[in-house]
């Protein structure tokens, strides 16, 4: 009896079956086989819920979204301009995604929805596109105080009633605190001519401040402190409102008269090793979805003008925001240099006490 070329055939089959699942259809991948898409961005819970979100949908790709603060995001990615370690770039200031698109660093993408986005909120060229608005504001702790006690102006954290109750992150590492404070240069040189001016107004408020803060963690924990003296924090509006509702955070906000709105991007990284997977990631991002899901639970107001407005939060159906009014151009041009000169002449003075 000629057994074996049966018995080898029948053993070649099941093995073949196994290869390919089986049943027809597509196997799940195995954790080694995954795809991989590399996320850099700022967003904290908002980024870990985007990840969570889309691995759910493209189970076959892992997303590793790595959060690190927006103000050295951009040195990051330019050490790694020769040999791409990420695909896509999520949130940070304005400032920073131009000078990226400028060096060269981004891959032009431009959907349709782009064309839904208001002035200065998107490049002419398709390197960069915003996702959010995000207004600058007055955080503060509502235990320690009224909100009709709030200065309702940059001018009122001057007030030398002031003195060692704020509160502000460390200004080099944090997109939103330079664009504060480059904002608040640029107001006072419009104002008189003079750059002088903006950093005599920044004198005075660090004659008030008493601590830089070297995470925002820490800044949140010094504001909420009960034993602790800081009563006010220059920040954003939505993290005030993130950190009170999704954190028991006793915070409250106040937008000054005039204020900086920044634009948080989105850009494809020119080289990055995973360019498929990296275009389903930002894609992901920027649908309607996941943005009315940011709005509602992560406070973040959409860049986008075309989502419907029954479906946003109430306050933000009505949002009327009046930016202050600046040349982002010139402040680009600037606001390096315009930090530097802070931290060399300003920083190195004495904090204040309480």
């Amino acid at each position: 009896m000629r057994l074996r070329p049966l018995r080898s055939f029948i053993v070649f089959l099941a093995a073949a079956l196994a290869a390919t699942g089986c049943g027809g259809g597509k196997p799940d991948a195995k954790p080694s086989e995954k795809k991989v898409v590399v996320v850099y961005t700022p967003h904290g819970d908002l980024g870990i819920e985007i990840k969570k979100a889309f691995e759910a949908a493209h189970p076959e790709i892992t997303a590793q979204v790595i959060d690190m603060s927006g103000g050295n995001l951009l040195s990051k990615i330019r050490a790694e301009k020769d040999r791409p370690a990420c695909d896509v770039w999520w949130g940070g200031a304005t400032t920073d995604f131009k000078k990226a698109e400028k060096d060269g660093l981004f891959e032009p993408y431009a959907p349709d929805w782009a064309a839904h986005l208001p002035e200065g909120a998107k490049s002419p060229t398709g390197g960069w596109n915003g996702t959010y608005l995000s207004p600058e504001a007055i955080m503060f702790n509502e235990q320690k105080l009224k909100k009709e006690d709030v200065p309702d102006t940059w001018e009122g954290l001057l007030d030398p009633k002031w003195k060692g109750k704020i509160v502000i992150r460390d200004v080099r590492a944090s997109a939103t605190m330079k664009t504060i404070f480059g904002a608040i240069v640029y107001k006072e040189w419009k104002r008189t001519g003079k750059e002088d001016d903006g950093f005599a107004f920044l004198e005075k408020l660090h004659a008030n401040t008493g601590k830089y803060a070297p995470t925002p963690e820490v800044m949140f924990s010094d504001l909420a402190g009960a034993e602790s003296p800081y009563q006010l924090a220059p920040w954003n509006q939505f993290d005030a409102i993130g950190r009170k509702v999704n954190h028991g955070l006793p915070f409250g906000y106040v937008i000054p008269k005039e204020t900086p709105v920044i634009v948080e991007p989105i850009a494809l990284i020119k080289g990055g090793p995973h360019p498929a997977e990296a275009k389903l990631f930002y894609d992901f991002v920027t649908s309607q979805e996941q943005l009315l899901m940011a709005a509602k639970k992560y406070f973040r107001v959409p860049a986008r003008g075309d989502l419907p407005k029954d479906q946003l939060p109430e306050w933000m159906r009505s949002f009327d925001l009046v930016p202050m009014k600046i040349d982002w151009d010139e402040f680009d041009q600037r606001i390096e240099g315009w930090i530097a000169r802070w931290q060399d002449e300003i920083r190195v003075k004495p904090l204040a006490q309480p």
